[in-house]
């Protein structure tokens, strides 16, 4: 089984870029599963930007800390194969996790958020999984931690190291080069990277974010325009295990 995971879609830059490359890619893979939380405007997912990420080649499509911005989003978590974190509390609007299949094999796709220097409050992430791996039947596991901290997202890797196919990491939006292997054979990259504007601040329009900094006041939040880069991870699954991980990166040409 072959399986694309396309790094945190970042507004109009992302959505394009993913429209120009994932139709050409999307015959190569069993799966696609796209991170699409920040693709309406560079916050939030809406009936839109989830039409268009599913007519580029889009399986699933997965959340993160930005879920609740744009109210549409509900009724797509009822209804399309749309997940928000694992380790919300119960009774939090649709799933966590999804099956999907392909070869006659059952993928199991899990996001959580981590909860090193996140806003959010949200319950332990490793005994949280911990129990879904123990109700559900599935041939392969793909867990991705929405999450700022790298040691966080190793020590999860470690934790589950032999019971997971592979842990991707996505949010901090810089594409990190240290995809692997852990001991007992799961796959790793801490970040998967961003699918959006190069020339910006991890999407954000430069000036905006630069107040921030400079000022430590709120500011405006705009989302950059301009060359985009697709960023994504190829996973190969056979034999019960990830046999190969493949990061990948393309500008858009000047």
């Amino acid at each position: 089984m072959r399986v694309l995971f396309v790094g945190d879609v970042f507004g109009e830059a992302g959505l394009r870029a993913a429209a120009m490359h994932l139709p050409d890619l999307r015959p190569n893979y069993d799966l696609v599963i796209v991170n699409g939380e920040n693709s309406h405007k560079g916050k939030g997912l809406s009936k839109a930007t989830y039409r268009k990420l599913r007519e580029a080649g889009a399986d699933l499509i997965t959340l993160g800390n930005h879920a609740w911005d744009h109210p549409e989003v509900l009724e797509l978590l009822e209804s399309e194969p749309v997940i928000r974190a694992f380790n919300y509390p119960p009774g939090t609007p649709g799933k966590g996790h999804w099956i999907l299949e392909a070869q006659g094999e059952r993928l199991l796709v899990v996001q959580v958020m981590g909860q090193v220097y996140m806003v959010e409050n949200l319950y332990d992430p490793f005994r949280t999984v911990d129990a879904l791996l123990a109700e559900e039947t599935f041939d392969y596991a793909l867990l991705e931690v929405h999450g700022e901290a790298t040691s966080e997202k190793y020590a999860l890797g470690h934790y589950f190291d032999g019971r997971i196919s592979a842990l991707l990491g996505t949010h901090t939006h810089v594409q990190t080069a240290d995809a692997g292997f852990l001991a007992k054979g799961t796959a790793i990259q801490c970040d998967v990277g961003m699918t959006g504007p190069i020339h910006s601040i991890i999407g954000g329009e430069i000036g905006s974010f630069l107040g921030r900094f400079l000022t430590q006041r709120p500011t405006r939040f705009k989302a950059a325009e301009g060359r985009a880069m697709f960023c994504a991870t190829e996973l190969v699954l056979e034999g019960g295990r990830c046999t190969a991980i493949r990061p990948m990166r393309w500008d858009e040409p000047d």
